[in-house]
């Protein structure tokens, strides 16, 4: 569904064009050559361009501040006994 979403709306709004979505080549009366390229909705360039910026810093804060190199803290033990806390028979 993610995969579908992403294709439909993204990848169909940067290569959309009003009258084509393929590259045109035109060749004018005069000899020049025009290419003419897709147009680009520049909201949806930026929107997923600041979600790819937003992602790779949330990652890098969330690898930075891991602790790769530390040993494990041993785990606690318990106490042998339960003293204090020791359930009171019926």
């Amino acid at each position: 569904m993610a995969g579908n979403w992403w294709r439909n709306t993204v990848l169909q709004q940067l290569s959309r064009s009003p009258l084509s979505t393929a590259v045109v080549f035109l060749a004018l009366e005069d000899g020049s050559e025009v290419i003419t390229f897709p147009r680009l909705n520049w909201a949806v360039v930026a929107t997923a361009f600041a979600a790819v910026l937003g992602i790779a810093i949330g990652l890098l804060i969330l690898v930075s501040s891991a602790h790769f190199d530390e040993p494990q803290p041993p785990t606690p033990t318990p106490p042998a006994s339960c003293a204090p806390f020791c359930p009171t028979p019926t």
